[in-house]
C-alpha cells in the first residue's frame, strides 16, 4: 500500500491525475494562476470599507509589548496572542494603514491555495488538487475574512498545516513498508500546525481534539497501533505547549463580554451552513434566499458523494473531524455560548476538497453538473454581497469622523454610546483627542460593566446618564453621541426618554450619531 487506498478508490482521478503527471510545467503553471486569482479577489477593494470595531482593535493591540500580550494580555483578550504578535511584526515592517492590516490576511489567505492543492494532490490527484484551490479560491467566506484585520485568514493556514501532517502520518502507518523518518516529519508537522491552531484562535481546541479522535481511532482498528505511542507522545508536547492557552480559555469562560452571543437555534445553525458556502453579509439581508441556495448546495455535494469512495482515511479526516467538531461546539455552546459562525471559517477547507472529488468523481454527469451549478450560485450570490453588500455592513468610523472632527467645536460634548468601543473613534480622531486634554463622555443610561479595553493614552470615559445629558443640553451645550446601530437598537427606548429629544442622524452605514 505504497499509494494511498483514497487514491486507488478513485479510479477516474487518479487517471485523471496520471496525465497531469508528466507536464508537471502545466500543473504548475495552472496552480500558479489559480493562486494569483485568488490573491486579486482578496485585494480588490481590500480597503473600501473602514475598519470595523474588531479590526479597530487590532489595530490597537498590536501597539502593546510583546511581553504584555504573552502575559497579562493572554487572558484579558479573548483571541490568543499569536495573531497580534505577527500582525505587530508585519506593521513594524509595512505599515498600520487600514490596506497594511487588511493586507496580511489578504496573504495568508492566498497561501492557504497551494496548500490545498497539494493535500488534494496527495488524498486523489492533481486534478481535486487544483479543483479545490480553485474552489477555495473563489470561496466568499474566505475572501470576506481575508479583507479583514482579523486573525480568522489563518486558521484555515494552520489547519491545512495539521492535516497536511496528520495525513502523511496516519498513511505511513497504515502502510506495509513504513518510512520512520517521513512519519517523524509528518508528526511533527502536524504538531507545529497543531499548537498554532490553538494559539490562533481558542476555539481550536476543539479542531485539534477532533484531529486526535479521528486518527487515534484509524490507528487503533487498523494495523497502525505500532505508530500510536509516537502519536501519543505528539500529542502531549501539542497540550504541554499549549498550557498557557488553556488557562487562558479557563479564565475567560462565562466573561460578561461575550453574553452577547446566543444559545444555537435553527436559525443560527442555518447561519453556519449560509456562512460557510454563500457569504457572512448575504445573510443579514437575503436570508430566506441565502438559506435555500445554501441548502440546495449541501444537498447536492452530499448526493454527489454518494458515487464516491474515497477510502477510511480520507473519509474520516474530510467528514469526521468538521463533524466531531460542529457535534462538540454546538453541545457546548449550550452551556457556555460561544459559537458564531465565523469559527468554522477552517472547514471551508475539507468542504473544498469534498466538492471536488465530487464534482470530478464517478457520480452521474447529470447530478454533479446540478452540484456544479448550485455551487456556482452560491458563489456568485456570495460574491456579490462580499463586493457591494459589505461596504454598508461595515461600521462606517471612517467617514464618520471626516464629517465630525471639522465641526467639533473646543466645547462641545463628545460622547460614546453604552456597549461601542471608543477604539475605531480614536484610530480616524488623528490624535485630536490624544493631547488636548478634551473629555470623552460614556452614555450609561443603566449600570453596565468597566471597560477592558481603553487605551493608556487617553481618560477613561465619564460616566453620564439621561439626566446629566439632557441637562447639558438644556444648557445649550453642543452634544455629539456617537455608537453603533446594534448599540442604538439596544437602547431606543433609553433615547426615548432624553429631554430635549436629539437629531438622529443615520447616514453613515452601521452608526448612529445624535446630536443636540
Amino acid at each position: 500500500m505504497a499509494k494511498s487506498s483514497s487514491s486507488a478508490a478513485i479510479g477516474k482521478l487518479d487517471l485523471a491525475a496520471g496525465r497531469l503527471a508528466a507536464p508537471g510545467v502545466i500543473v504548475g503553471l495552472a496552480l500558479a494562476t489559480v493562486t494569483l486569482l485568488a490573491l486579486m479577489l482578496r485585494l480588490y477593494d481590500l480597503d473600501t470599507a473602514s475598519l470595523w470595531s474588531d479590526e479597530a482593535f487590532s489595530g490597537h493591540w498590536i501597539h502593546r509589548s510583546l511581553a504584555y500580550l504573552w502575559t497579562d494580555g493572554l487572558v484579558i483578550e479573548t483571541t490568543p496572542p499569536l495573531y497580534y504578535m505577527l500582525l505587530k511584526i508585519w506593521a513594524a515592517l509595512v505599515g498600520d494603514g487600514d490596506f497594511q492590516l487588511r493586507l496580511f490576511s489578504a496573504l495568508a489567505s492566498a497561501a492557504t491555495v497551494p496548500l490545498i492543492f497539494l493535500i488534494g494532490f496527495e488524498m486523489a490527484g492533481a486534478m481535486v488538487g487544483l479543483a479545490a484551490a480553485l474552489i477555495f479560491a473563489l470561496a466568499p467566506m474566505q475572501i470576506a475574512y481575508a479583507q479583514e484585520a482579523r486573525v480568522y485568514s489563518l486558521v484555515p493556514l494552520f489547519y491545512g498545516l495539521a492535516l497536511l501532517g496528520l495525513f502523511r502520518f496516519v498513511r505511513a502507518a497504515l502502510a506495509e513498508t513504513p518510512r520512520r523518518r517521513s512519519d517523524d516529519m509528518a508528526l511533527a508537522l502536524y504538531a507545529v500546525g497543531a499548537v498554532l491552531l490553538i494559539y490562533a484562535h481558542a476555539t481550536s481546541v476543539f479542531t485539534v481534539a477532533a484531529l486526535c479522535l479521528c486518527a487515534g481511532g484509524l490507528l487503533l482498528a487498523r494495523r497502525g497501533r505500532w505508530a500510536l505511542p509516537r502519536f501519543i507522545l505528539a500529542n502531549a508536547v501539542v497540550a504541554v505547549l499549549s498550557v498557557p492557552q488553556l488557562y487562558a480559555i479557563l479564565q475567560q469562560a462565562g466573561r460578561f463580554d461575550m453574553t452577547w452571543v446566543q444559545k444555537p437555534d435553527l436559525i443560527g445553525l442555518l447561519n453556519l451552513v449560509t456562512h460557510l458556502l454563500v457569504d457572512p453579509v448575504t445573510p443579514l439581508t437575503l436570508f430566506r434566499v441565502s438559506c435555500i441556495i445554501a441548502l440546495a448546495a449541501a444537498l447536492m455535494l452530499a448526493i454527489t458523494s454518494a458515487w464516491l469512495r474515497p477510502g477510511r482515511l480520507v473519509g474520516t479526516l474530510l467528514v469526521g473531524v468538521p463533524a466531531i467538531f460542529l457535534v462538540a461546539v454546538i453541545a457546548v455552546s449550550y452551556i457556555s455560548p460561544f459559537l458564531i459562525p465565523r469559527i468554522i471559517i477552517w472547514i471551508g477547507l475539507p468542504v473544498a476538497l469534498l466538492a471536488a472529488m465530487a464534482l470530478l468523481g464517478p457520480a452521474p454527469r447529470l447530478v454533479r453538473a446540478g452540484f456544479a451549478l448550485a455551487l456556482v450560485v452560491c458563489i456568485g450570490v456570495g460574491l456579490q454581497g462580499v463586493y457591494l453588500r459589505t461596504p454598508g455592513s461595515k461600521e462606517d468610523w471612517r467617514g464618520l469622523m471626516a464629517s465630525l472632527l471639522p465641526q467639533l467645536g473646543p466645547e462641545d460634548m463628545l460622547v460614546i454610546g453604552p456597549e461601542t468601543s471608543i477604539l475605531p473613534m480614536l484610530r480616524y480622531a488623528g490624535g485630536a483627542f490624544d493631547d488636548n486634554g478634551r473629555e470623552i463622555f460614556r452614555w450609561e443610561p443603566r449600570p453596565r460593566q468597566p471597560d477592558l479595553y481603553v487605551p493608556a493614552h487617553i481618560q477613561p470615559p465619564i460616566a453620564v446618564d439621561n439626566a446629566a445629558l439632557s441637562e447639558a443640553a438644556r444648557q445649550g451645550r453642543r452634544i455629539w453621541l456617537l455608537m453603533r446601530s446594534s448599540d442604538w437598537q439596544q437602547n431606543v427606548e433609553a433615547a426615548a426618554k432624553l429631554d430635549p429629544p436629539p437629531v438622529v442622524d443615520r447616514s453613515h452605514p452601521m452608526l448612529v450619531q445624535m446630536r443636540w
